[in-house]
């Protein structure tokens, strides 16, 4: 925008240049035609057309830029509001002095021009005209008196001798040139008396010989040769032949030097007056309009010119104004040309040197970002997949930041409490809440800190190892604290789950080789003496040993299921079909006791999964039984088995739910309803859902319990799924 400013500039100066020129030379000549009345009528229309037309001109491109600026000026564009103060005082400073100047010039003008045609200078140069007048009428009377005389001596004298009368006569009347023609005008003879040689006399007009011969002499002021004035006096000679007409005499006498140049003088003077006379008021009136021209030009002149300055000390403003918002939004590669040679080089100069500077930090603050955002994002990656948690807090209890791994193991309602204090917000789960209390008396206490904590949530007891340290500042004060922290539970329950196999193990190993020979004892006992003993002695023997044997059968049960959960045989996957196999054992429970309500909800589309049909046979119906068991008390038992896809640490995963209407699972049990002999019957083994566990787990899967809305219990169960699923379109078939 600069450049094309200074382009318009320079134009406009090659344009107002050569107006100006022609508005000064046009004044001159037009100020010049004054001193000149022919030149002042030739030229004064043509003078004025050319001076309108150029003002016109320099009025538009005056115009022109005064729309332009204000134009800016409404659009607030930088150095606009600058400028616009910069030409009014530039043009107040000029105009104020020529307004002086054209005021008291008119005054002038209009006051004093007329006193040049004053009555009294009019009548002086009267009476010097007539006072040159009667001199040369008095000198004339004398040279025509004098002419007489010697026509009266030239009348008896002949031809012959007239030559030499007239060089006498003429020497003592001091004439120029004395001549005598005859009646038909011809030279009879001629004598000159001035230093400057003659070939031919000066005769006078024909008119004035005949009007001599008639009597009537002539006198008068001619100019002859190169303008010089002589008195002319033409008169008759009498007494020649008058067969060749009546003689005339001319004589031409000398103007006086001194009074010729006067009269002329004043001749010319009083016509120069009298045109002055005339021409007074059109040449008052060209003054004024060459006045007023002249400070209509210098008016507008000074207006360019104020606008060109302006403008021109505007350029590097401007774009220091527009450098500096390119700044503002961070460009920092602009630079300024520099114009001049002044203070604003300068200062453009600066400008420049600064935002070199401010490139070059910038760059180093990029690289720094970069190098910043870099760690940052390998930082954020490593939080992100690592299966630990970690939360920043400050220390009023504000959640800075949470990894995917904290709000998996805390839940969801921990991504909504970030930026939120912990123990205000209601976004807050219950969980949420137990981990900071948990924490809270470390943060405070401001040091580092280790512990394990338990929380309680849906699914049930969740075991956390918590390690906190201080975050500090710069300025080294303490700026919060970070918590990492690890979800123990499957540790501590695989733990578990492997001291309770191996005491399965042993269990299973030292009671059943006791048994048989019990049973065996028992059976002969009974079979040997039992025939043999009468009355109450055969009751009680019959008694005791049908004890024995039932306690051993039941104890041979127990081992059994020791064994099984101690002895896990080898899975086989294949391709399963899980709705059709849960399908399966429905219809069995369904044959079998009709009292018993089963429900499914499936859902459509499912892809079979890498599963062993028969484990997963053994978990349903160690489910159906368990469902069963935990409803004996109802009217009719009613068990809902569902299958969906649902989502789960960001991966598509198999849900079957297994869902009862009975009493429900004690929360304090919730956690530990997996671990063996955890059982809120009177005579489970607490091994069915020990075994569960373990074919889901041999899945990679993963189950869990949580009590219904309606108060009854659920067995949820997540199984990995390896092909596309489609949506989901749900059946029930009751």
């Amino acid at each position: 925008m600069a450049a094309g400013l200074t382009q318009r500039l320079t134009s406009s100066v090659v344009l107002m240049g050569v107006l100006f020129a022609v508005l000064v030379v046009s004044l001159y000549i037009l100020s010049s035609t004054t001193e000149n009345v022919d030149r002042f009528g030739q030229y004064y229309f043509w003078l004025l057309v050319a001076d309108g037309f150029a003002l016109l001109v320099m009025t538009y491109l005056i115009t022109s830029n005064a729309w332009h600026l204000m134009r800016e000026f409404r659009q607030r564009v930088a150095g606009s509001r600058l400028t616009v103060k910069l030409i009014v005082m530039s043009v107040f400073l000029s105009l104020v002095p020529v307004s002086l100047v054209y005021f008291f010039s008119i005054k002038f003008l209009r006051t004093n021009i007329d006193s040049f045609f004053d009555v009294k200078i009019e009548q002086a140069l009267n009476d010097s005209l007539a006072l040159s007048r009667d001199s040369l009428a008095l000198q004339m009377r004398v040279m025509r008196r004098v002419t007489s005389d010697v026509a009266g001596q030239l009348e008896g004298i002949g031809e012959g001798d007239i030559v030499e009368a007239l060089n006498s006569i003429g020497s003592r009347i001091e004439a120029e040139e004395l001549t005598l023609l005859d009646g038909r005008n011809q030279v009879i003879a001629s004598s000159s008396f001035t230093s400057e040689l003659s070939v031919s006399p000066d005769r006078p007009a024909d008119d004035l010989a005949e009007r001599a011969r008639s009597g009537i002499p002539y006198v008068g002021v001619d100019p002859i040769g190169d303008g010089d004035l002589v008195i002319r006096v033409v008169t008759p000679v009498l007494g020649g032949d008058p067969a060749k007409g009546n003689r005339v005499l001319q004589a031409l006498y000398p103007v006086d030097g001194k009074s010729g140049e006067l009269a002329v003088s004043v001749q010319e003077s009083f016509q120069r007056y009298q045109q002055l006379v005339f021409l007074s008021r059109p040449l008052k009136l060209g003054a004024i309009l060459t006045l007023s021209l002249t400070l209509l030009l210098s008016v507008l002149i000074a207006l360019w010119f104020a606008f060109y300055a302006a403008r021109r000390m505007m350029v590097p403003i401007h774009d220091l104004v527009e450098g500096t918002r390119q700044v503002a939004d961070g460009d920092y590669s602009v630079r300024i040309y520099k114009h001049g040679d002044d203070e604003l080089r300068y200062l453009v100069e600066s400008f420049n040197d600064m935002t070199g500077r401010l490139e070059r930090s910038n760059e180093i603050a990029t690289l720094s970002r970069e190098h910043l955002e870099s760690q940052r994002a390998y930082l954020e990656t490593v939080l992100r997949h690592v299966s630990t948690g970690v939360v920043t807090l400050e220390l009023d209890g504000l959640l800075r930041t949470a990894n995917d791994a904290a709000i998996n193991i805390l839940g969801d309602a921990l991504a909504d409490c970030i930026g939120k204090q912990l123990d205000q917000t209601e976004l807050a789960s219950s969980v949420v809440k137990q981990f900071y209390e948990l924490n809270r008396a470390f943060i405070e206490r401001g040091r580092d800190w280790s512990q394990d904590i338990e929380v309680f949530q849906k699914q049930g007891r969740r075991l956390l190892l918590c390690r906190g340290a201080q975050l500090h500042d710069p300025a080294g004060n303490i700026a919060g604290v970070v918590i990492v922290f690890d979800d123990m539970t499957d540790i501590v329950q695989a733990q578990r789950n492997e001291a309770w196999s191996e005491v399965a193990r042993r269990l299973a190993h030292e009671i059943k080789n006791p048994l048989t020979p019990i049973q065996l004892s028992a059976e002969r006992l009974r079979r040997k003496y039992l025939a043999k003993m009468q009355g109450d002695d055969a009751e009680l023997l019959d008694r005791l040993t049908h004890t024995i044997v039932q306690q051993v059968d039941a104890m041979q049960s127990m081992v059994k299921a020791f064994a099984e959960y101690a002895n896990t045989p080898a899975a086989h996957f294949k391709r399963t079909d899980i709705n059709q196999l849960i399908l399966e054992v429905v219809d069995l429970y369904r044959d079998v006791d009709d009292k018993v309500a089963l429900s499914v909800q499936l859902g459509t589309n499912l892809p079979s999964i890498s599963a062993d049909a028969t484990r997963i046979r053994q978990l349903l119906h160690n489910l159906l039984k368990n469902a069963l068991e935990a409803q004996k008390d109802g009217t009719r038992p009613f068990i809902l088995i569902s299958t969906r896809i649902v989502m789960r640490d960001d991966s598509r995963v198999l849900e079957l739910r297994v869902e009862d209407h009975g009493p429900g699972i004690p929360v304090d049990l919730l956690d530990k309803l997996f671990e063996p002999y955890v059982t809120s019957k009177p005579k489970g083994t607490g091994l069915g859902l020990a075994i569960v566990k373990k074919i889901v787990e041999e899945h990679n899967g993963r189950v869990f319990a949580e009590n219904t809305e309606n108060g009854g219990g659920c067995i949820v169960m997540h199984l990995p799924l390896n092909t596309h699923v489609p949506p989901l379109e749900l059946y029930v078939n009751e």
